[in-house]
């Protein structure tokens, strides 16, 4: 039911735009069909400012979209346009298309009333920097005393850094894994007051032409540092079958059997032939060994996400960038992640448990405080720690103006002093008969 579509009877959807298409050309050529609400919307390359072959027209009333459908196949600057209706998957939300040249910071009002204004006097890292739409965000929020570093690894993000820290004094720009926070603030002397990592890629990255989104054209490339790795086409050449079946599982969330042959026909096709080096080749390679697909996504967008995520090691630099945002954060500092995916989620709360400030109202602390004591236990000693807040969701304005948020999640964790849930276990736990191996794991 989830996958069900509801088709817009005023929308439709035009596909194989010509680059050189504009609103104006497009508006004149379907007013044949009916009266048009406002301006068509293009797809556009950011970079060039150029469509990207996709638009969509609102028609006035119900019969402009009916006689604009029937011009399906008409030729319009050369070529023969598909025409169909707008739709959505039922409950989702409508989509927006993104102004040329800017990205809108998912949830920016959030991370600013939580992270940001308590403290406005504060040290700030914006650890994923991007186009810097949180920075700006950040920045205009903190007073004259207030300070913000951000980090990255992209170059254009970083020249976009660089002409920012040269507008405000206030802002200071790192290249480098937000992993790194920790030895660079610490040669600086500093300790943050917040910390924000937005986990996952900027909408000029998505929209750009290194390959992250299958239906747009592009080298295979898949990278955030091209000056580090190697590109996604050179990777498919040499990894082995079991490799990369491992990896579309773990990080794409693909299905055994289907991540096994795809797989395999990539090892084939480097047998016979070359693996593709360009995202819409490769794309149609996958949807062919992968079959028929029930959701309603693009075939490769799982293999995509999971070969773009291992080449950036994006899960193991999440991981060590909460850990080295314990260290720099002062007591009392908030680290605030915006995730996408649910297996980033999962990380999150993996790494938040492994150093879970124990609550006054757990029940295992209850049992050490009135049982425990006349046992020889003795005090379970004190470290620093997480402790979690609600998690906070895109307002329906928010999605009303950026579809693209409609996943984001604001995790918030409160750098703390006390007595950690894992120590306590290894504490109480000889006393109750309760033997552990690895964390979460029954001895036999």
């Amino acid at each position: 039911m989830g996958n069900e579509h509801v088709y817009s009877d005023i929308e439709i959807c035009l596909k194989y735009l010509p680059a050189e298409t504009t609103e104006q050309a497009l508006k004149d050529h379907f007013s044949q069909a009916g009266e048009i609400e406002g301006m068509p919307s293009l797809m556009r390359n950011p970079s060039t400012g150029k469509c990207k072959g996709m638009g969509w027209i609102n028609f006035k009333k119900p019969e402009g979209s009916t006689n604009a459908l029937s011009m399906d196949g008409c030729r319009f600057m050369g070529r023969n346009l598909n025409i169909t209706r707008g739709r959505c998957r039922a409950g989702a939300v409508k989509g927006t298309v993104q102004a040329i040249g800017t990205h809108s910071p998912a949830l920016i009002e959030e991370v600013l009333a939580r992270l940001v204004l308590p403290n406005p006097d504060g040290v700030y890292i914006d650890g994923t920097f991007g186009r810097g739409g949180h920075s700006r965000g950040i920045l205009a929020k903190l007073s004259k005393k207030g300070s913000l570093h951000a980090f990255d690894m992209d170059d254009a993000a970083v020249a976009v850094g660089r002409q920012l820290e040269k507008d405000d004094p206030r802002f200071h720009m790192h290249k480098g894994m937000f992993a790194s926070m920790h030895k660079v603030m610490k040669e600086e002397g500093i300790q943050a007051d917040g910390i924000l990592l937005d986990i996952g890629i900027s909408s000029p990255q998505l929209d750009g032409d290194r390959g992250f989104r299958p239906e747009m054209e592009g080298a295979l490339d898949l990278r955030f540092d091209l000056t580090s790795g190697v590109p996604a086409h050179e990777f498919l050449q040499t990894v082995s079958a079991e490799d990369l079946e491992e990896i579309l599982v773990k990080y794409g969330g693909e299905d055994a059997t289907v991540a096994q042959r795809i797989a395999d026909m990539v090892v084939l096709q480097r047998q016979i032939g070359t693996i593709p080096n360009r995202t819409q080749e490769f794309a149609e390679f996958v949807r062919k060994a992968k079959g028929k697909e029930y959701q309603a996504m693009h075939p490769a967008k799982l293999t995509f996400q999971a070969l773009r995520i291992y080449l950036n090691q994006e899960f193991e630099q999440l991981q060590k960038g909460i850990r080295a945002a314990l260290k720099t954060l002062s007591v009392g500092g908030k680290l605030g992640i915006i995730t996408w995916k649910h297996s980033e989620c999962a990380l999150v709360i993996r790494e938040f448990h492994a150093r879970e400030v124990c609550p006054a109202e757990y029940p295992l602390m209850t049992w050490h405080r009135d049982m425990a004591g006349g046992d020889g236990a003795g005090e379970v000693p004190q470290s620093t720690g997480w402790y979690m807040e609600n998690v906070s969701r895109p307002s329906a304005r928010e999605l009303s103006e950026n579809s693209r948020s409609r996943s984001a999640l604001l995790h918030i964790l409160t750098k703390k002093r006390g007595v950690l849930i894992p120590d306590l276990e290894e504490a109480c736990y000889p006393m109750l008969k309760i033997r552990r191996g690895k964390r979460g794991e029954q001895e036999a």
